[in-house]
């Protein structure tokens, strides 16, 4: 007040005068020193300085991969900030399209992305299809919620067997063909007769649902949007609101004369936004798209018992994704090496399930969107996918302190995988020693394992309460509270598993198989586990105790022979003890790399010689035989004969491995795990690993090991470079004996190769 009552410019003048408002407020303008509204004011340094951080202290967000525009609103509203395309400084990927696994093994520790690797075992029609046939083996009531289906061209001639002795019943039947791969209606058609499969096509043949349940008279199917969160432990959340998408034409069942017309037959909007009869209207009541929620209410209205029908729904869509439980579980522990499976998701993803209603309100399973579209045309998509997205993003719980938790527990993993080599290189030269200090080993890392399971516990009661508080209009289906219901899911994950992982390592058994949950440790409660912990505290104590006691009557020097666990050395003393330790690992190491290049590649029944003159033969003709191997190695085998294939190669390493370290201790072998990584790299993808690594410009399946959690040391990496080159060794002799020299084959592909030579000689 006193500086404005002695300025020479005076209110009134500032108010008549815009100049002398100017003038003065440059004149009386506060220092840098000096703040308008009391104490000392920022410099532009510090205000810079503040800026930055409160960026910084926000969420990154790389938007680069989508396309929808909904998905940037919904992050700034909730405070992230966009970057851009190349930068890779970001908390959250947001990406379109399925991501190559190479993407997953480049991500940092605290950084999410908006997928799951193997989430393709139920989002591709032709994988969906085979894992629900193999599931209705052995639970053939449990998994009828989806319509028979016949992949092609591999099953083309049973298809075929099967309409004809139909026709021969005179009970003829409608048929849905659909690309494996397929999305947004396109290849769709309807068939009625044998001479309509496409033969040598790449197509999913469905049964078609003749009885629909109708609305207003019109077909239509339920688009209802599902969140994973997590695989280990699994986490689904259904969003309590979806879209109805009607066809545009009153249905009709199908006939010879409107197979055509997909106005009636089909309820993809991507097809039916281009009908003239295409409704627009945004009522509640009237559209050919209308909410979940409308018809919940509609149901209800006319006297349907809607509890029922969403429990079935949700039931489907549990079942749904435990099919895809054993891959995830696999895929995941391939692309995070080195973190504890209790670790929060790196990943989580929304699916879109298209569901239909038969005539007795039944739910059958149409397909599984892995990117479902989030176009925003009309205001209830906009109203729907907004809450999707947002409650999605809150209920991951991305923090933006995860960057640097993430990297404090890499370094910690780091120093505790090099501890874990200490204590178990150096041992005593007295088997009475050795044995008691492998007593120690094992009773610490019993204790481990107890405080692992009370940190996971613990974990498990944070993560639900953050769930509670932040589901918003999500549901959580699993976990289920119902107990039955819970030990019934239980059976189908076991059996999921041991169909997913048959003929893979224990290790990796254990990993994708819940069946460990079943266990001792995991079925105690939090106190039994705090006792358990005590009583392996006791016996510590005991043993330091005894240790003490009789050190001095064995040895007159016993400090060089303490056991290693129980010794109290300098910082300085363990360092050189862990280098020493890495030293020994390395120089067996290159022993093991000695070994692994003097080993030849083999086939049972077949000399090492002849295997390695049909190799180099079509090693020097790969262009030529390359196609068709392709096609031996990722369509003619399955995951399971692709293990079987790779499984004497694996034996053999581990064998080379025994011949140097102990058996007892090679799991704290820092190679073996490097190679049980790669074979793992090598039949991820249904296979493209391996072959990926077919292309000589390639190095894909090295950034497997370019992780940041441990250093590949050279004679390592050669390792695997030898492992790579023998399994592709055993390819080619596998694709030449079982393939190319089949009876069935042999007359057939030795036609095809020679014609193929006289194009290829004459520049064809």
């Amino acid at each position: 007040e006193g500086t404005l009552l002695t300025n020479p410019i005076s209110s009134e003048n500032t108010h008549a005068n815009p100049l002398a408002l100017k003038t003065r407020d440059i004149l009386h303008a506060p220092s840098c020193s000096q703040s308008p509204f009391g104490g000392r004011m920022a410099s532009p340094t510090r205000r810079k300085t503040a800026q930055t951080g409160a960026a910084e202290g926000a969420i990154r967000i790389n938007l680069s991969g989508t396309k929808y525009s909904v998905v940037r609103l919904v992050a700034e509203e909730l405070g992230m900030i966009p970057v851009e395309e190349s930068s890779n400084n970001c908390s959250v990927f947001w990406i379109d399209s399925a991501i190559p696994i190479e993407r997953f093994l480049e991500l940092k520790p605290y950084q999410r992305v908006n997928h799951f690797p193997g989430m393709g075992e139920i989002c591709r029609k032709d994988s969906l299809a085979r894992n629900l046939q193999r599931m209705c083996r052995h639970h053939s009531r449990e998994y009828s919620f989806a319509p028979v289906t016949w992949v092609l061209p591999s099953e083309y001639s049973t298809l075929c067997h099967h309409v004809r002795e139909l026709r021969r019943r005179r009970r003829p039947r409608t048929f849905i063909a659909k690309p494996h791969n397929g999305a947004m209606g396109v290849g769709i058609r309807l068939i009625r007769s044998s001479k309509s499969i496409p033969e040598n096509e790449s197509v999913v043949v469905q049964e078609y649902l003749e009885k629909p349940f109708l609305l207003d008279g019109f077909k239509f199917d339920l688009r209802i949007y599902v969140l994973v969160t997590s695989c280990n432990p699994l986490r689904i959340f259904v969003y309590k609101d979806g879209l109805v998408r009607l066809s545009t034409q009153q249905y009709t069942p199908p006939t010879d004369s409107n197979l055509d017309e997909h106005f009636i037959h089909l309820t993809n909007y991507s097809v039916n936004k281009h009908s003239d009869s295409f409704d627009d209207d945004e009522s509640i009541d009237k559209g050919s798209k209308r909410t979940l929620k409308y018809f919940t209410g509609w149901l209800r209205k006319n006297g349907y018992n809607v509890t029922e029908l969403w429990a079935r729904i949700y039931d489907v869509i549990i079942k749904t994704v435990i099919l895809a439980h054993p891959s995830l579980v696999h895929s995941y522990q391939a692309c995070r090496p080195g973190r504890s499976p209790e670790d929060r998701s790196q990943f989580f993803e929304i699916l879109g399930f298209d569901v239909i209603l038969d005539h007795t309100l039944k739910p059958w399973l149409l397909e599984v969107n892995r990117s479902p579209s989030f176009g925003t045309d009309a205001q209830l998509d906009l109203d729907i996918k907004t809450g999707v997205i947002r409650d999605a993003l809150r209920l991951v719980d991305i923090r933006p302190s995860d960057r640097r938790c993430g990297i404090s527990a890499q370094k910690e993993a780091s120093r505790r995988r090099l501890m874990t080599h200490t204590s178990r290189a150096q041992r005593s030269p007295y088997d009475f020693r050795a044995e008691q200090e492998e007593a120690v080993y094992v009773r610490e890392k019993r204790k481990q394992e107890v405080k692992e399971r009370l940190l996971q516990i613990r974990r498990e009661k944070e993560l639900e309460e953050h769930e509670e508080a932040n589901m918003g209009d999500y549901v959580r289906i699993y976990p289920t509270p119902d107990y039955a219901k819970a030990r019934l899911y239980q059976t189908f994950l076991c059996n999921s598993a041991k169909l997913g992982l048959v003929g893979k390592s224990s290790s990796s058994r254990s990993r994708g198989s819940p069946a460990t949950t079943g266990s001792s440790m995991q079925r105690l409660k939090e106190h039994e586990l705090l006792d358990l912990l005590s009583q392996y505290e006791g016996e510590q104590g005991v043993a330091n105790s005894w240790y003490s006691s009789h050190t001095h009557s064995l040895r007159p020097s016993t400090s060089s022979f303490q056991p290693l666990a129980l010794q109290h050395s300098s910082p300085m003393e363990a360092v050189y003890v862990a280098m020493a330790a890495r030293e020994r690992e390395e120089e067996r190491c290159q022993r093991t790399m000695i070994d692994l290049n003097q080993t030849s590649p083999t086939h049972p029944g077949k000399s090492s010689e002849e295997v390695a003159k049909v190799i180099q033969e079509i090693t020097a003709d790969m262009k030529l035989y390359k196609p068709n191997i392709a096609s031996f190695w990722l369509a003619v085998l399955d995951n399971s004969k692709r293990r079987q294939l790779l499984a004497p190669l694996r034996e053999t390493v581990k064998a080379v491995l025994i011949s140097y370290w102990r058996a007892t201790v090679l799991d704290s072998v820092c190679l073996y795990h490097i190679i049980n990584r790669l074979f793992l790299f090598l039949l991820s993808r249904n296979g493209q690993g391996l072959w990926s690594t077919f292309d000589p410009l390639g190095k894909s399946w090295e950034i497997v090991f370019k992780q940041k959690s441990e250093v590949i040391s050279i004679t390592e990496m050669v390792c695997c470079r030898r492992i790579v080159e023998l399994s592709r060794s055993a390819l080619i002799a596998a694709y030449y004996y079982h393939h190319l020299h089949h009876p069935k084959t042999q007359k057939w592909a030795h036609t095809y190769i020679k014609s193929q030579l006289v194009l290829y000689r004459d520049g064809g």
